[in-house]
């Protein structure tokens, strides 16, 4: 797996990997620096992120997101590079879209849809979050079909 494929497919045992290799102290350390939503990885380092301690909102999201495309933490550019290439799903005929999805379950139902990205066109960059909660089709497909409906209809 490479962090690309990684992302494109979920592969969550990937990123539980690199937890593991960072460790807790780390990881800590960067989403403080980053103001990752409330920073609480008391969940425990195979799943803080899996419907556990860490929590954001979509608001969050977006702010994070454009602080990311920004370099507003003074990673190396190259890393902002590979993160954004990750994300990248497609041109579209509104422009690059980027994104990932998420789905979140509790007892095999579905409880939790995100969908997080951007849209860049020549003009702009519009960074956005599509969460769904309490449906019954929570998903990160719903909550993209949602977000890609409303860029659509606002024609950025």
């Amino acid at each position: 797996q490479t962090l690309d494929t990684a992302m494109q497919s979920s592969v969550n045992w990937y990123f539980q990997k690199l937890d593991e290799e960072a460790g807790y102290a780390v990881l800590h350390n960067y989403y403080t620096k980053i103001g990752y939503g409330n920073c609480d990885l008391s969940g425990g380092l195979d799943d803080y992120w899996a419907e556990s301690s860490l929590k954001i909102s979509p608001v969050e999201q977006v702010v994070l997101l454009s602080d990311l495309l920004q370099n507003k933490w003074g990673f190396a550019p190259e890393n902002i590079q590979a993160v954004k290439d990750a994300l990248f799903i497609g041109d579209t005929d509104m422009g690059k879209l980027y994104g990932k999805t998420g789905t979140g379950s509790t007892d095999g139902e579905n409880t939790n849809g995100w969908f997080v990205g951007f849209l860049e066109t020549k003009e702009k960059i519009c960074c956005f979050a599509a969460n769904l909660q309490g449906t019954r089709d929570a998903s990160g497909s719903a909550a993209s079909e949602i977000a890609m409906n409303i860029l659509r209809d606002i024609r950025l």
